[in-house]
């Protein structure tokens, strides 16, 4: 796998529920050691906070324009 594409693997938000769920229930099978991997529960919490708030800024913008 070229290097790019492996930080974006271990960057995704879907990897981090994934690994957090496999780590909760006892069988941690994803090991990695970057920082991602290491703290995949927060990242779990963290990923969906950050979508919805930057989703929620865009759809504010986009009705408001629409309101004019």
């Amino acid at each position: 796998m070229p290097g790019w594409l492996g930080a974006v693997a271990e960057w995704n938000p879907l990897s981090a529920t994934v690994a957090a769920a496999r780590e909760l229930f006892g069988n941690p099978g994803w090991g990695g050691d970057s920082w991602v991997a290491e703290h995949a529960v927060l990242m779990a919490l963290v990923w969906p906070a950050v979508i919805t708030v930057v989703f929620f800024t865009l759809s504010v913008r986009l009705y408001q324009r629409l309101d004019r």
